[in-house]
């Protein structure tokens, strides 16, 4: 029978020592690894959560900003259409008004035109 290299006429006793030992030694090698990359995962995860913050932020004000300036576009869009409905109800509330604001109208802007 071939001697083992671990055999110290011990035999399967040699090489379990060895393998722990090497066991140890990786479990300490994962052990140093987590201790390094728990710090880097607790920071990485620090600035993922403030980037998503921020980009979530900036959507919202983004949104606000869209938001207000449909608002104004259709206010500004339907003011034409708000003005001549107000007029004709002036108009239809007061005749004898519209037709002397009318003439005053019509009598400055022939004055400025001459």
């Amino acid at each position: 029978m071939e001697k083992s290299i671990y055999d110290t006429g011990r035999g399967v006793d040699a090489a379990g020592v060895v393998q722990r030992r090497v066991d140890s030694a990786g479990a300490a090698l994962h052990s140093g690894i987590d201790k390094v990359a728990d710090p880097a995962r607790s920071a990485v995860d620090r600035l993922t959560t403030s980037a998503h913050e921020t980009v979530d932020k900036l959507a919202s004000t983004a949104n606000n900003t869209a938001d207000r300036v449909v608002s104004k576009t259709r206010y500004y869009t339907d003011a034409p259409a708000r003005a001549l409905e107000t007029s004709k109800s002036w108009v239809q509330e007061r005749p004898l008004e519209a037709v002397a604001a009318a003439l005053a109208f019509g009598f400055v802007l022939g004055r400025l035109t001459r």
